[in-house]
């Protein structure tokens, strides 16, 4: 970890943010959402899936490119929805992290600032400054509104959606305006080194206040952001299955060298050791990110060591034999994070059930039913909590928060749930409604 005067950095950064008014002065009301400052979803998409649909609609196109009176046509809704998204990403502005108001700790404004998301200013504190002069609690679960007056993780999560969708839309619709627009948006988020974010997350879920609890430097928690990285390498791969004219060998070079040292300081910084030393749905995301970056650049052998950890040790632990996940059901919002950590696992399931380039088969054997069905159980025990078969673990859940994984299970075990289980067609997150892109043909029916 980087040797920096951390308190000084930090008083100062502080200082800034008080004169700015960009913090508080008091408690705010709660915002409700457990992760309402995050809007994206590591969900696993096929690219042979993705080309293959792609063709759908190349074909479609063909046939009725004469009866269309000008006006958009397509086999599916979906396709007329990525079209409005992509057509909206293109007027967007370019993402960066470097526009913040003050610097991070570092003195660096390309490196990665965040909040702890559920620390709050002691409320038996009486000082005027709060956010500086009182100890800082944690309050799982209540997001402490201080967290939207970072834009990192927001800019983060907008690249990848953006630049993921563009160049789906340059794939599908043969369009190379939009692979431009998604070229220009990576080149300023992780090529220009002007604008570009460093290759770490060493500010990330900072603790304020003077108290025990304060940091001023980042925590092993703060590396689940990093879950959004995985949307960019998807991008970058897409692009070259569309053969994008925009998108050259030099970028590609570019963003491998970037994971590459991404990927070492996911193995090598104390917070990131840290981090790949819990046992919740922390540990699943950080293993899934670590995997998709080592699967970008090249490092196998990280894989096989990882994921075979993982499933030996750390799956037991978190799926019982009737699909409860202890270590999730714990939390204040046990039905968000089992189904958190779900969403995870199903991405998993997909990861390693892939060919591993060093011994020609799966990373793991039968990767769905570890354990005695352990994911497949999970999945079914939460949609019994919905209907109320299997106990009230949190008021008000719905099935919303776990369609992703209903689907990915029912994508390889169509008999569980065609024609059973409908899935969500209006996500309040837009991106969210492009599934039947990376869902094979033959099911999209299966889940309306």
């Amino acid at each position: 970890m980087k040797l920096i005067p951390t308190f000084l950095a930090l008083s100062a950064a502080v200082a800034n943010l008080a004169q700015a008014d960009l913090i508080a002065p008091a408690l705010t009301p709660v915002v409700p959402t457990p992760i309402s400052f995050s809007n994206y979803t590591l969900e696993w998409k096929s690219l042979t899936t993705l080309v293959e649909n792609a063709a759908i609609y190349r074909i479609f196109h063909a046939k009725n490119k004469g009866s269309s009176h000008g006006k958009f046509s397509a086999p599916h809704p979906v396709y007329q929805t990525l079209k409005d998204l992509a057509d909206e990403a293109v007027a967007k502005p370019l993402y960066t992290i470097v526009n913040k108001p003050f610097l991070p700790p570092s003195g660096d404004k390309r490196d990665w600032l965040s909040f702890a998301p559920y620390w709050w200013p002691s409320p038996s504190c009486n000082a005027t400054d709060k956010n500086n002069d009182c100890p800082f609690i944690q309050m799982d679960g209540q997001v402490n509104p201080d967290v939207y007056k970072l834009n990192d993780q927001r800019n983060l999560e907008y690249v990848s959606l953006d630049t993921e969708t563009l160049a789906m839309a340059s794939l599908v619709f043969d369009d190379d305006s939009y692979g431009q627009k998604a070229t220009d948006m990576l080149r300023c988020f992780f090529l220009n080194n002007e604008t570009r974010m460093n290759p770490n997350l060493e500010y990330g879920q900072i603790i304020r206040g003077n108290g025990k609890s304060a940091t001023h430097i980042g925590r092993a928690e703060g590396i689940i952001s990093a879950r959004a990285l995985v949307s960019p390498i998807r991008a970058v791969k897409i692009l070259q299955l569309a053969k994008a004219r925009s998108w050259q060998k030099n970028d590609t070079a570019g963003m491998v060298d970037w994971f590459t040292q991404f990927h070492d300081w996911l193995i090598e910084d104390k917070i990131a050791i840290d981090e790949s030393n819990t046992k919740n749905n922390h540990l699943t995301y950080y293993t899934n990110t670590l995997t998709t970056i080592s699967d970008f650049i090249g490092n196998y052998s990280t894989i096989e060591s990882r994921v075979t950890t993982f499933f030996n040790n750390a799956l037991p632990g978190q799926i019982t034999a009737n699909g409860t996940q202890p270590l999730e059901e714990v939390r204040t919002l046990p039905f968000h994070y089992s189904a958190f950590n779900l969403d995870a696992l199903t991405y998993m399931a997909n990861f390693v059930s892939q060919r591993d380039p060093l011994t020609h088969g799966p990373y793991i054997a039968n990767a769905w039913n570890q354990t005695g069905d352990s994911i497949i159980s999970a999945v079914n025990r939460l949609i019994d909590v919905v209907h109320g078969t299997a106990g009230q673990i949190e008021p008000g859940a719905d099935l919303s928060e776990a369609d992703y994984s209903i689907r990915a299970v029912g994508i390889q075990y169509p008999k569980l749930y065609c024609k059973k289980y409908h899935a969500i067609q209006n996500h309040t997150v837009p991106y969210l409604n492009l599934w039947p892109l990376w869902t094979p043909r033959l099911l999209w029916d299966c889940f309306n």
